[in-house]
């Protein structure tokens, strides 16, 4: 191969590379666990990236050099144009450079609150359905008999989901976790209040003493024959409390995460039978 094809080879496999250093950057930005919400989405408006809240600390660009870029037309940006409106937020332009690169890239301004909301809406995506059970089950309740309720104690534990966002001074990480925190009941007979218990309530089990009273339990005063279809619409709900912690120390409560269904409960009515 003369020297001249091999500078060719060379410039070409040179190029190629940059194409995929290109690409990978734009994928890590623009696509990270894209089903999640964000506070602010990343993107791609012409030739400029946008860094939004990303869920992965490998997208952030926690190694780039931030500076404020000079005057110039580069990449379509116009002579002092370092600040823009777009997709909802404010956003300054800055130049990340990283290993004898440079890219230009759009930092929205985002408190740290809004990034906070946007990992509450990933981490309720990780909240499983507990599994509500009750004793006697939905079609055997009786009148004046205690009902048990309760959900998988195994699931009762927080979930968490950590948003980072990238500033000129660092990434900033904030992570949020919903705890479940109590269990409702609500009997669906107008009678009662909404039970609230908690924990997740005691699975029924025949090894329990008759007399123990469990905290997760509603005792129907009447039966639902004069219901629609002759049941009570009941709802059992676990109620997760969310919080929010930032790698500044700046932490918070967010609203509570209400996650639960609707049971049709058939409460039955005994009557004793006198034999002559």
């Amino acid at each position: 191969m003369t020297n001249d094809a091999e500078r060719r080879a060379v410039g070409v496999r040179e190029i190629i590379g940059r194409i995929f250093v290109a690409l990978a950057m734009l994928v890590a930005i623009v696509a990270p666990h894209a089903s999640r919400a964000r506070a602010t989405e990343a993107g791609v408006d012409g030739e400029h990236i946008y860094a939004g809240v990303s869920y992965d600390a490998h997208n952030t660009f926690e190694r780039c050099n931030w500076v404020l870029p000079e005057t110039t037309y580069r990449l379509g940006v116009r002579a002092g144009l370092t600040t823009r409106t777009w997709n909802g937020m404010d956003w300054t332009l800055y130049d990340c450079q990283r290993d004898g690169e440079s890219w230009l890239v759009w930092l929205p301004d985002v408190s740290i609150d809004r990034v906070a909301e946007s990992a509450r809406d990933a981490v309720r995506g990780l909240i499983p359905r507990l599994g509500e059970n009750f004793s006697p089950s939905p079609e055997r309740g009786l009148v004046k008999t205690k009902t048990w309720f309760w959900v998988n104690p195994l699931m009762w534990i927080p979930f968490s989901v950590t948003a980072y966002i990238p500033t000129p001074a660092g990434p900033i990480a904030v992570t949020t976790t919903a705890t479940p925190e109590t269990l409702e009941f609500y009997p669906g007979d107008g009678h009662g209040d909404t039970v609230e218990c908690d924990g997740p309530g005691l699975p029924w089990s025949r090894l329990i003493p008759s007399f123990h009273e469990p905290d997760c339990s509603y005792e129907y005063p009447v039966p639902s024959t004069a219901q629609p279809g002759g049941v009570f619409q009941s709802r059992l709900t676990v109620v997760w409390k969310v919080t929010f912690r930032s790698s500044h120390g700046v932490s918070g409560r967010l609203p509570d995460v209400r996650i639960g269904d609707t049971h049709a409960l058939r409460i039955r009515e005994l009557h004793a039978v006198a034999r002559q």
